[in-house]
């Protein structure tokens, strides 16, 4: 009896470790270059963007040049895009917006920091 105990203990133990660990977020299907554009306001987007996005969360916004302009960090719950970046100015934006895993797209808002719609829209793609 005192083995049947003990096992279904250790079974419990285990499932709750288990259920407990550290999750990994890390996506390689974001990992990669996203090209696409921001506007201002009500604007249609029509300016350059570009994120070079890493596996670790990380990321760098690139001017057309590939200079790096800003860093910042992102997240992917489900289809739901969120990303923080801080431009070499100090200026700091966000994004919110959704991933479409078929078409490898992410459409969002942009805003001011602590906002993430008050700038205008997104559009990203996958390159």
């Amino acid at each position: 009896m005192k083995t049947i105990q003990f096992f279904l203990i250790f079974c419990l133990a285990a499932v709750l470790f288990a259920a407990c660990s550290k999750d990994n977020d890390s996506n390689p299907a974001m990992q990669g270059i996203w090209q696409g554009k921001w506007g201002s306001g009500s604007q249609t987007p029509t300016n350059f963007f570009q994120f070079k996005m890493e596996s670790n969360g990380q990321l760098q916004r690139l001017d057309e040049q590939n200079q790096v302009i800003a860093t910042g960090t992102w997240t992917l719950n489900g289809i739901e895009f969120e990303c923080t970046y801080t431009h070499t100015d100090g200026q700091v934006h966000r994004i919110a917006g959704l991933y479409t895993d078929f078409d490898n797209t992410i459409i969002g808002t942009w805003g001011y920091h602590p906002s993430k719609a008050n700038g205008g829209e997104i559009e990203l793609m996958k390159q």
